[in-house]
């Protein structure tokens, strides 16, 4: 049963570092843009700069884009893997961890899918997050 707690932690970890990193490609790209493109709006940065330097420029952010899209490949693919592991599991609990972190419902669409009150359910992760806090400590 452990085992699945520390699976939740680390789905949560590559879900923030996922947002964390679709936003430094969405940086990274608008960037690479300013660089390329040297028409009047959008090539502000590469007509401050000699042509070298742009050229430069783009190449570093093409490949920081590149490496942020493998992290991303990578840990998506991580991701698939848990969830694969997780979805065989069974058990109320096991079914309240899926739903809630794999599948990112709500703890009342909880409820109603597992036909236990919303309060139970409500309770019962958190006693869920006791023991994963717990585990983390340990």
């Amino acid at each position: 049963m452990i085992r699945i707690y520390e699976w939740v932690n680390t789905l949560i970890a590559i879900d923030i570092e996922l947002e964390e990193l679709e936003i430094s490609i969405t940086l990274s790209s608008n960037e690479l843009e300013r660089w390329e493109n040297y028409s009047f709006k959008d090539g502000d940065l590469a007509k401050q700069q000699t042509f070298l330097t742009a050229l430069q420029k783009q190449t570093r952010l093409k490949e920081v884009i590149s490496s942020l899209v493998s992290r991303q490949e990578q840990l998506e693919q991580q991701r698939k893997e848990i969830v694969d592991t997780i979805e065989k599991f069974r058990g109320l609990e096991q079914r309240i961890l899926k739903m809630k972190y794999v599948e990112g419902m709500k703890l009342e669409a909880i409820a109603e899918e597992t036909g236990y009150s919303y309060q139970y359910i409500k309770n019962k992760h958190a006693e869920l997050m006791r023991i994963i806090r717990f585990s983390k400590k340990v």
